[in-house]
């Protein structure tokens, strides 16, 4: 299997079904500065600067999407909402390409490494401007990954500088990394991390809740609340400038009416499709494709307060035993998902196939009662199941509900929007949560992710989940060399199945619909876009 993609041939039980098949892919995308196809779904995107001979506007995107996000600031949220915009707005030193490899962004060339893997001297671009004007230097650097270091901001990019001993700015367009100890991932967190200027203090939960200013290809023009948020094309980026001039981001919770709005001309794209609705789509004379190349993971996160059951490894367990995975897969993704069992999924480097089929294809009730009965029993009382308001989820959800009452355990399912998510998952009070994370949106092709999600004292470690050896493995995975990678990321992924911090669902295609207006157009399978350019719109 290709590292970060799902090959077909593999997908059994419960592999992914063929979409219709995607267009040819431009040639120039990028990863590290605009999120596309899961979040903003339009990489590689443009129009031309007039009009079409039948009219209408071919120099603004449309964009439906179901939910909007809590905050604008990309050091706080790593979710789809918020990287819709932060992706299209902020450039990071390196970025992604198609094949996955490593290019410069912000930084003028790649970094230059010791020999002891211990320091990495970065060259800048010159000539850079921030969106208010202020000029990009290594200051600006040091000052991104001073605010990421800082425990009291709890930035979702900390765990990734973990290792960092010191960032010093040598000059204004030098950058001199020094490591505690090697990290294998370095690079990768150089292209997720989106640079802020220096010129404005940074406060959490304050500087850039409904504010946006970096060297992205775009510029926020606003943001309505409960209705829209524009972007509009930076003039002054440093690299091809958009030929799409404006993308609007509708905020249409009901995916009936999304696909109305897309079939009917009044959006252009449509991203998260559901993948059971994909034949409206395409009956309606529109595209829908399905793009196996992103992978989305659906889990649980366990509370692990002391009073909750699911603070108990058993109970998680026997959760884990009692789902029917290919049941969700066939009802909620229409076949286009296989069941997962490790935080380390399919895709990602090193991930092992065998162990991610752990728990099987379908419930194992003997298993999990087994557990269950090591934990002390059910509870007394429902668990407090809480799932963010997307319709797939919902219906995932009911399927896990029925399954866990089949082997004796109550769920009480509760609705909550998308705001309301992270204080509740912060503040420990539910048994669960149910989440979707897109992988690569959300780390980059690196399986370092997993050292975010279950290190103990990782911000990205919302469940707070929190185990000895698992850090003494994770540690060992981010620092051995090449050689030595599989074998201790294999390590990590033998003793998730035995714990399960996060307990793991199934992962999912992505699916997008778009309008037959855009002309040599493809969703890619990096799920972020360049700037936009290589197809059009004829309106």
């Amino acid at each position: 299997m290709e590292h970060g993609c799902l090959d077909r041939s593999r997908m059994r039980p419960g592999g992914f079904a063929g979409g219709a098949a995607a267009p040819s892919r431009s040639a120039v995308r990028r990863f590290g500065t605009a999120l596309a196809v899961l979040c903003l779904a339009v990489s590689a995107a443009a129009c031309t600067s007039t009009e079409s001979a039948g009219g209408g506007d071919t120099t603004s995107l449309r964009v439906d999407v179901t939910n909007e996000p809590d905050t604008l600031d990309p050091m706080a949220r790593n979710t789809p909402e918020t990287q819709r915009v932060y992706r299209l707005t902020y450039s990071g030193l390196l970025s992604y390409k198609e094949d996955q490899t490593l290019v410069p962004d912000l930084a003028a060339a790649m970094p230059e490494v010791s020999a002891d893997r211990l320091t990495y001297t970065i060259k800048l671009r010159e000539g850079v401007t921030f969106h208010d004007g202020a000029p990009f230097t290594a200051k600006d650097v040091v000052f991104t990954y001073d605010v990421v270091r800082e425990a009291k901001n709890a930035s979702q990019w900390r765990s990734g500088l973990r290792l960092v001993d010191t960032v010093e700015a040598q000059g204004d367009y030098t950058v001199v990394i020094k490591l505690k100890s090697p990290y294998s991932y370095l690079d990768s967190r150089l292209a997720m991390i989106p640079i802020l200027s220096s010129a404005t203090p940074y406060v959490p939960n304050q500087t850039y809740t409904t504010k946006s200013n970096g060297t992205g290809p775009y510029k926020l023009k606003s943001f309505a609340k409960g209705e829209n948020l524009v972007l509009e094309a930076n003039d002054k980026y440093f690299g091809a400038k958009p030929s799409i001039k404006t993308v609007t981001l509708n905020l249409v919770p009901e995916n009936a009416s999304r696909i109305a709005r897309l079939v009917n001309g009044q959006t252009d794209i449509v991203p998260e499709l559901p993948a059971s609705q994909m034949k409206l789509v395409s009956n309606g004379g529109q595209n829908a494709v399905a793009v196996t190349g992103n992978v989305s993971r659906l889990f649980l996160y366990p509370s692990l307060a002391a009073n909750r059951p699911t603070a108990n490894a058993d109970f998680r367990l026997a959760v884990a035993w009692a789902i029917d995975r290919q049941q969700i897969v066939n009802q909620v993704y229409a076949g286009q998902g296989r069941p997962n069992s490790t935080y380390l999924t399919y895709g990602t480097p090193y991930h092992d196939e065998q162990l991610g089929l752990y728990f099987g294809s379908t419930a194992n009730a003997e298993k999990a009662k087994s557990h269950l009965a090591a934990a002390g029993g059910a509870p007394s009382r429902p668990l407090e199941f809480i799932v963010t308001n997307v319709p797939e989820l919902i219906s995932a959800a009911t399927i896990i509900q029925a399954n866990l009452k089949a082997v004796g355990i109550e769920v009480r399912i509760e609705v909550a929007e998308v705001a309301a998510f992270y204080p509740r998952l912060v503040s420990g009070e539910y048994d669960f949560i149910m989440w979707r994370s897109p992988t690569a949106t959300s780390s980059g092709f690196a399986p370092d992710y997993a050292y975010g999600g279950l290190y103990s004292n990782s911000a990205n470690n919302l469940a707070k989940f929190s185990d000895p050896k698992m850090d003494q493995l994770l540690d060992a995975a981010i620092s051995v060399p090449a050689d030595q990678q599989a074998a201790a990321w294999k390590a990590v992924q033998e003793y998730d199945v035995q714990t399960q911090g996060n307990i793991q669902v199934v992962v999912s295609t992505y699916n997008e619909g778009y309008s037959k207006a855009l002309t040599n157009y493809a969703p890619s399978k990096l799920l972020w876009l360049n700037t936009l350019a290589g197809a059009s719109i004829s309106r």
